[in-house]
């Protein structure tokens, strides 16, 4: 039996709760990622200032575009250094992490210089957002682990020469 949608209904319905899920688990994301930043406000108070809560909605809606913005830097650079090295499967894990909180880095100094009602009086947020945006990327790494019906990992990024 075929697993896959056959009518465009079934097609659309598929696409629209992919979507959703996709939704939400930026959503997720972002609420963490901004959780951080008020955390790391409220232990150190001098850093950022909010002009309320609706700074809070305005940095999650900037969220995705600087994401965008970090990408569009980080990616390039990351591809760049990884083909001019060659580095062994250790280096390249390391420099992945590297570019990792570089992207996270960008994307809290982007929110917190770009937010309205945001005044930051220190980069502190942003780094502590990175960092522990780095310290939990191995449980996510875990976590988003699959396996296939045929026992390979899913995303494991090694294309198998199979035309997709």
């Amino acid at each position: 039996m075929d697993d896959e949608p056959s009518t465009p209904g079934e097609k659309r319905l598929a696409r629209l709760v992919m979507g959703g899920l996709v939704l939400f688990v930026a959503g997720l994301v972002g609420l963490v990622f901004l959780l951080v930043l008020l955390v790391t406000a409220a232990v150190f108070p001098d850093a950022v200032e909010f002009d309320g809560v609706l700074p809070v909605l305005w940095a999650l809606l900037l969220m995705g575009p600087c994401a965008a913005v970090a990408m569009a830097i980080t990616v390039p650079a990351r591809a760049l250094v990884r083909a001019s090295l060659h580095p062994s499967p250790s280096v390249a894990r390391v420099c992945d992490a590297a570019f990792g909180w570089l992207s996270a880095f960008l994307v809290g100094v982007m929110l917190l210089e770009w937010t309205p009602g945001v005044r930051a009086h220190s980069l502190l947020p942003a780094v502590a957002v990175a960092t522990v945006g780095l310290l939990l990327e191995p449980l996510t790494d875990r976590l988003g682990d699959g396996k296939s019906k045929n026992g390979e990992a899913v995303g494991d990024g090694e294309d198998d020469g199979e035309a997709r």
